[in-house]
Formats: structure tokens, C-alpha cells, sequence
């Protein structure tokens, strides 16, 4: 009984220490993609993708891995807008503390946000 306890918790640690995928991340926010190129209102299954993705990277590695995907998919849209991008978690009320841009430094972000603390 012992050693199915230990080895339940080893998994469990294991699969904490994981970032993110960014398969599973464009997963969550092809929803949003009318929206980023054309502006408007998000559909609803966007901002639900959106809260998906808070709830999948609660930590340092999963927002580096969140921040630097979103990058790489926001320069190989055709037709992504960079403003509609950013509006996003507030048109969805939804704070993720991962940007969504072409230009952010994913590296300094990241390290300055874990700093801050947003109350909602």
C-alpha cells in the first residue's frame, strides 16, 4: 500500500512540473481566431478557451510556455491584429497573466508578472 501511495505522488509531481503544450493552447484559443483578425465582440467558446487556459498554467513554466506560444501563433497568422489580441482578456473578463502579441519579451514578462498580484 505503501508503494501505490509513493508512486501515485511521483506521478502527480511529475505531471505538476510540466509546462504547458502549445498544441493544447491553440486548442483553447482557435475559437478567438475570427475575433483577433476582425475585432468585434469574442464568441463565447473563445472566453471559455481563454479560462481554460488560466486554469492549465498557473505557474512560471506553464506562462513562459503560454507567453512564448502565443507569440509564435500570433506571427503566423496572415491577417492577425495585434490590438484586437491584447483586448481580449478584458473583452472576456478574464486575466490571464500571459500576453497575447507579436512583440512581447516573453522572458521579461513573465518574470516581472509573477511579482504582481492581481485581485479580482
Amino acid at each position: 500500500m505503501l508503494l501505490l501511495v509513493f508512486t501515485l505522488l511521483m506521478v502527480i509531481a511529475y505531471h505538476e512540473g510540466e509546462a504547458i503544450q502549445c498544441s493544447q493552447i491553440t486548442m483553447y484559443l482557435a475559437p478567438c481566431l475570427s475575433y483577433v483578425k476582425g475585432g468585434g465582440n469574442p464568441p463565447p467558446p473563445c472566453c471559455a478557451g481563454l479560462n481554460n487556459l488560466k486554469a492549465s498554467a498557473p505557474g512560471k513554466p506553464d506562462k513562459q510556455a503560454a507567453c512564448n506560444c502565443l507569440k509564435n501563433v500570433a506571427n503566423a497568422i496572415s491577417g492577425f491584429n495585434d490590438d484586437n489580441a491584447k483586448q481580449l482578456p478584458a473583452k472576456c473578463g478574464v486575466s490571464v497573466g500571459v500576453p497575447f502579441s507579436k512583440s512581447v519579451d516573453c522572458n521579461r514578462y513573465v518574470i516581472d508578472c509573477n511579482s504582481i498580484h492581481i485581485s479580482h
